[in-house]
């Protein structure tokens, strides 16, 4: 670990006199090695804006500003918000903004990258956000839980694959980068971390007539794991349309939603729009 970096901030959170709370996410990476992987994942270049979703103290922040045109960095607590601009003072490229990413408005931001060390507690919903707002972001870097980075690249037939691996896939194709030890992050935290690319799709990995009806036949196939497809998909639909979509899909209703394909639930759903 880089004591430069990790007694820097040290020293800046009690100039400050804030105290990093793991339960709010608050894990910064200090590991230098770690954070080089982590922008090289996103092959940043001069020419490129980065966003970054929780600027934390600015360590990742500045590390990215070195290497690209523009980085715009979202930080919701005001308190460390205070630190982040101390330690980033100088810096030209950064438009550090005071603001909740989940509810920014997102209509100035540039088309960019996305590099970011989110807060594990609410990475569903940001990703969610990030692709309502696909059409400004190509390559999505974000540090996370290992193993919520293990459900976004799962294959069918494991346990980790679900209906939230299906929606990621739909709209990216997801790579686990590498893991990150828990030694590399002040405070240290209670699980462990992996870096994973998403990297946006221009068009959906499938065709879908409704994508309403898609998503619901997917949530319905796994919303019961231990039912077979047809009993699952019961809890939302029809018995007859369950049965005709199955017979001209040529799916056998008594497998189980985790051993589909993304085709097959696609193939599934336009049979039953």
């Amino acid at each position: 670990m880089n004591e430069s970096i990790s007694q820097q901030t040290k020293s800046l959170l009690t100039k400050h006199g804030f105290h990093l709370k793991k339960s709010l996410g608050q894990n910064l990476l200090v590991d230098p090695a770690s954070l080089n992987r982590t922008i090289e994942a996103a092959d940043i270049s001069k020419e490129d804006t980065v966003v970054e979703i929780g600027t934390g103290s600015g360590i990742l922040t500045k590390e990215i500003a070195k290497k690209t045109k523009k980085v715009i960095s979202f930080e919701i607590d005001k308190r460390i918000y205070e630190v982040a601009k101390e330690y980033l003072c100088g810096m030209d490229n950064i438009d550090l903004k005071n603001e909740d990413f989940l509810k920014a408005d997102l209509n100035d931001v540039p088309s960019a990258k996305i590099v970011a060390n989110v807060p594990y507690y609410i990475t569903t919903p940001i990703i969610e956000r990030i692709f309502e707002n696909k059409k400004l972001f190509s390559t999505i870097v974000l540090t996370v839980q290992r193993e919520f980075a293990e459900r976004m690249a799962a294959k069918p037939g494991t346990k980790q694959y679900g209906s939230f691996t299906i929606f990621v896939n739909y709209h990216s194709s997801p790579k686990i980068a590498f893991n990150i030890p828990k030694s590399a992050f002040l405070p240290q935290p209670d699980v462990g971390s992996a870096v994973i690319s998403l990297d946006i799709r221009e068009k959906p990995k499938v065709s879908v007539k409704d994508e309403k009806i898609f998503f619901e036949v997917v949530r319905a196939a796994f919303g019961q794991r231990r039912k077979t497809l047809r009993n699952a998909l019961l809890s939302k639909f029809d018995a007859g349309i369950i049965d005709n979509a199955l017979l001209k899909s040529g799916i056998d209703g008594i497998r189980r939603g985790e051993t589909l394909t993304i085709e097959e639930f696609a193939s599934l759903a336009n049979k039953v729009s």
